[in-house]
This record gives structure tokens, C-alpha cells and sequence, in this order.
């Protein structure tokens, strides 16, 4: 077991897991990404940098990758991480679309991967990160989580075009992925 994740579960509520993203879960959101037409992708909830560090292994050089992490422990380990394509914004997921905007001068995106525990919000702040995250995608872009229930379901199907859905019982605690189309 990971110390840090034990520690930063136990201290912080916006921490979904004590294990981190087991392999299988990593292959199978990096799988549902077009790496060749990718050139901007956001992550919320990095963590330690599991999902992270395997999306740099594949994104293109002239590619950016935005993380969105609150945890302060968790910012020092994404800072280990040496790659100018990474940019690490010490701001919640519900921020994003404004920090992109007046900081980056980006309005739009080609993927957004969650891994934040949507079950620990309130029912507001759930809407509210679901309805920005769809309004910062690109016309073709894709919204991709896992979790641990299906309680996400429902915000996600109301506002993507479709939703694909896959268990992976091969995670601590067995998870579903989802990928909002839009």
C-alpha cells in the first residue's frame, strides 16, 4: 500500500482511492485516446501522476496536457515529473474552464480525464464540473472517468451525445469507465 495515498486519504476528502489506478484501468482510458489528433488534454485529479505519466508517454512533442490537482503532496510528486508538454495548475476541476481561458488563452479541448471521486461532491458541484467540462471540449472531443458506483452515470448521459461505459474488476475496488461523446 502507498503511504502517501493512505495519508492523503485520510487527511483529505477529495481523495477517492488508497490504491493507486491499477494497470489495467491506465491501458484501457489510454486506449479510448487518439493520440495522433490529441493536442490538448486535461486531467482532473491527477493524484501521483499514474495516468499522467503514461499520457505523456504517448501524446505527441507539440502537445500540452493540463493537470488540475488541489493536493499539495500530490503537486510535489507531479513535480518530479520533467516535460515541458506538462502544465500543473494547483486549482479544482470546477475552475478549469476559467484558468484555461484567462491564463492559457485556451477555450477548447481535445480530452478531459477524471479520475476525481464525483460520489464525495455535492450533488451542485457535480453538475457544475460536468456542465464546464462539456462546454471545454472541442466539437469532437471526449470526456473520460472512472469510479467506483454508477452515480455519475446519469449527469454524464444527460448531457453527452452518448456514453460509453466498462467494468474493470481487475482495480482496487473494481471500477467503471466512462466516456462521455459529444
Amino acid at each position: 500500500m502507498d503511504n502517501l495515498l493512505l495519508k492523503s486519504f485520510i487527511k483529505d476528502k477529495h481523495i477517492g482511492a488508497i490504491f493507486p489506478s491499477s494497470k489495467i484501468v491506465v491501458k484501457k482510458i489510454i486506449e479510448k485516446i487518439d493520440f495522433q489528433n490529441a493536442k490538448i488534454i486535461i486531467e482532473y485529479g491527477p493524484g501521483k501522476g499514474v495516468i499522467t505519466k503514461k499520457l505523456l508517454d504517448n501524446m505527441h512533442d507539440d502537445a500540452t496536457l493540463f493537470v488540475f490537482e488541489k493536493n499539495e503532496c500530490f503537486i510535489n510528486d507531479l513535480l518530479q515529473i520533467k516535460d515541458k508538454r506538462l502544465i500543473i495548475i494547483n486549482d479544482g476541476a470546477e475552475n478549469a474552464k476559467l484558468v484555461l481561458k484567462n491564463s492559457y488563452k485556451t477555450e477548447s479541448v481535445d480530452y478531459i480525464i477524471s479520475t476525481i471521486p464525483f460520489t464525495f461532491l455535492d450533488r451542485r458541484m457535480k453538475r457544475q464540473i460536468i456542465y464546464r467540462t462539456y462546454t471545454l471540449l472541442n466539437k469532437k472531443g471526449r470526456f473520460i472517468t472512472y469510479q467506483y458506483s454508477w452515480l455519475i452515470f446519469n449527469l454524464i448521459n444527460r448531457k453527452f451525445k452518448k456514453v460509453n461505459w466498462k467494468f474493470v474488476l481487475l482495480n482496487i475496488p473494481p471500477a467503471i469507465i466512462f466516456e462521455g461523446i459529444k
